[in-house]
Parts: C-alpha cells; structure tokens; sequence
C-alpha cells in the first residue's frame, strides 16, 4: 500500500474527477445547461426558444472527461424576424387568464413554436405566478384585461385607473414586464376610457365565441371562416375547450399560408398608439 502522504496528495484528484463526472452524467451533449435550468424551473416542461451554452471543452486532469460548460447566460432562440407587410400574419389572444388550463395551452404553442398574447387579469395572475415566468420565457407578450374584469364604461375615472394601474403593478411587480397594451373587459369602451388608458387599446375582429359554445370544433370552424391577413383573433384560455382546438386552429391557419405573431409584431412598423382603439392590423377604431 503506498504510504499514507502518498494517498492523501491524490485525494483533491479524485475529487475532482467524481465531480465533474457527476457533472457529465447531468448535462446532455446539447443545449443541456439551459434545458436543465428550465426543468428546474418549470418541471415537466421544455421551451423550443430557449438555448443553452455553447460548448466549452475543459480538460482538468487525465482520464478525466471533458465537460460542456456554460459560456453565458440562458437566453431565448431568437425566432426569425417576421415582416406583416410582406407575410400572412395573425395574432392569436387570450383573455380572462391565467388559470387552470393555462399551463397546457402553453404546452400547445411551445409544441408548435408559437406565440401568443395574453391579456391576463390582474387578480388570477396573483394565482399563478409561475404561469406568468413560463409566459415570458417562452416568448410570449403579456398584456393587461384590467384587475378584476369591470366594464370600464360603468365606472368612474378614478376606478378606471385603479383598474388599469392595479392590474400593470401585479403584472410588473410578479414578471418584471409592464403591461404594453390593454384590452378593455367586454370590449366597451368610450371616449373617456380611451383618454385614460395610456397604452394602445387592442379588440379583435374575430371572435371565436368560445366563451357561449364551448365546442373545439367551432372555435377552430369560426376562426378560418373570419380570419384576414393581420387579424386578432379571440379567445379564451380558462376554457379548456378552447385549449383543446389551439393545435387544429395553429395547423390549419399555417396550411393557408398564415404567420402567428405577438401583437406587438403584428403592428411592427406602424403607427401604435396609446390611447387608440386596434381591431386588426388593417383596422383602427
């Protein structure tokens, strides 16, 4: 046996190697730095727009394996640049979220890379917080319903801006992200609404009733019968019916040639402006 000075000088060795071998066992040939800092986060989830390190190899001892090591933070793939004046383009929306069925709409869109806006209400987005990450990591843009669903045309100045303000500090103060755009409950809105609301006020032109049918089959149905080149399209995700028809809604609207983009994309390179009323790309109210 080697004497014992000998034995103890090859420890820090050992240590070494059963540490970045435990590190090797951890992260995949690709990518696997960020995909396991994303499992963390969101278990049982992975994002296609999120990329990890590019590969360093580190050689720290004979016999000992080389290891990818991470050369950055982790950061979205960005998705290529899409130019609505020469594209098909469609923003799908979501309204009265975060809930319940929220988490498997998201699994629908990562699946099919792509991204939506939701306009969440600032009482249910305290419920689901960890929603709200996965939102913004994956790409997509969030907008504000206001704190608790009011028709903005009932209610006085002061409440209309207790309803918009309440809602963007809930939405900033659990994402970092203010609120870009606002669409008002029910759509009604008035010139006293309009005046107050400092952000651009975003409807739709197709609305896909999910709210009164309930039925996946008629969301995706009234969708393509309705939708225009630089259409917002209207939904709702704490219907899990209308979760449902997202994957035969996305599949057929790229059949016919349709790009789905953010709204923020969807209005890249025009005038948009706060306290303007957006029905559409082509539409203003």
């Amino acid at each position: 046996m080697p004497p014992l000075s000998r034995r103890l000088a090859v420890l820090p060795v050992v240590a070494s190697a059963l540490l970045l071998a435990s590190c090797t066992s951890q992260v995949q040939a690709e990518d696997g730095f960020a995909k396991q800092a994303v499992a963390k986060l969101l278990p049982g989830q992975e994002s296609p727009r999120l990329s990890g390190s590019t590969g360093v190899l580190a050689q720290a001892a004979p016999q000992i394996p080389a290891v990818v090591a991470p050369a950055g933070p982790m950061r979205l793939h960005p998705r290529p640049e899409v130019d609505c004046d020469q594209s098909k383009c469609v923003a799908l929306t979501f309204d009265d979220g975060p809930g319940r069925h929220t988490e498997r709409l998201l699994d629908h869109l990562a699946a099919a890379d792509v991204p939506a806006t939701f306009y969440l209400l600032g009482q249910n987005a305290q419920k689901y917080p960890e929603t709200l990450h996965r939102m913004v990591i994956e790409g997509h843009q969030l907008g504000s319903h206001t704190h608790d669903h009011k028709a903005l045309t009932a209610l006085s100045s002061s409440q209309i801006t207790h309803e918009i303000d309440t809602a963007a500090a809930i939405i900033k103060d659990l994402t970092g992200v203010h609120p870009g755009t606002v669409r008002p409950p029910y759509g009604a809105h008035n010139s006293q609404v309009d005046a107050l609301i400092d952000a651009p006020l975003v409807l739709w032109d197709v609305d896909t009733l999910d709210w009164q049918h309930r039925d996946p089959a008629k969301v995706a149905s009234i969708a393509m019968e309705e939708v225009r080149d630089g259409s917002i399209i209207l939904m709702h995700d704490i219907h899990e019916s209308t979760v449902k028809a997202v994957p035969e809604l996305i599949k057929r609207l790229k059949q016919q040639g349709y790009t789905p983009v953010t709204i923020d994309e969807l209005f890249d390179g025009q005038e948009f402006n706060s306290s303007t009323v957006y029905a559409s790309r082509n539409q203003i109210r």
